[in-house]
């Protein structure tokens, strides 16, 4: 009985650690028609805002692309940028051209607890169903988010996985439910 309460002495403290994670933001692809979701969350301790996020699909094992127009190496239904939902005010955005598989969105107020949603469509180039994306094809596609705080700054990155989620507290050995 010693042994079992001595090992539960040990381990509670690492646990309680682990669950904080500072700057922290997951973020979930849903496959969708017309057009595929993105949300970010903020999932920060207190005090942590993001200020920049950066989604790299290049990476991706489908090697997925947007597709934003009717013409280019995009294939068949395509749909640009659209904001969907989200408390957060977005400040900026890279432009995004059909084939293009970066984006970056630059954030003036996305504090914890808030998401932010976008719809754009995407498509494998690797010869999978080009027009739809699965959880397969996305995964290892980057998402390399910047924070700021009174505590300064801090730029984490996690990668899709087979889930359709990336989340920057993966790699910091934040706890992951």
């Amino acid at each position: 009985m010693r042994l079992f309460l001595s090992l539960c002495l040990l381990v509670l403290p690492g646990t309680a650690l682990a669950d904080a994670c500072g700057p922290r933001l997951v973020a979930t692809f849903s496959e969708g028609a017309p057009a595929d979701r993105f949300t970010l969350t903020n999932t920060s301790d207190p005090g942590w805002s993001v200020t920049e996020v950066e989604i790299d699909l290049g990476p991706s094992r489908g090697r997925v692309i947007f597709d934003v127009t009717e013409r280019g190496a995009g294939l068949s239904v395509y749909q640009p940028f659209e904001e969907a939902t989200g408390t957060e005010v977005i400040a900026d955005r890279s432009d995004v051209t059909d084939g293009d598989s970066l984006l970056t969105l630059r954030f003036s107020r996305f504090a914890p607890g808030d998401s932010f949603g976008f719809t754009i469509d995407l498509d494998d180039t690797a010869g999978f169903v080009p027009t739809v994306v699965s959880t397969d094809e996305i995964a290892e596609g980057r998402v390399r988010v910047r924070f700021t705080s009174d505590r300064g700054e801090a730029t984490r990155e996690g990668y899709f996985d087979d889930n359709s989620e990336a989340d920057t507290g993966r790699l910091e050995g934040c706890f992951v439910s």
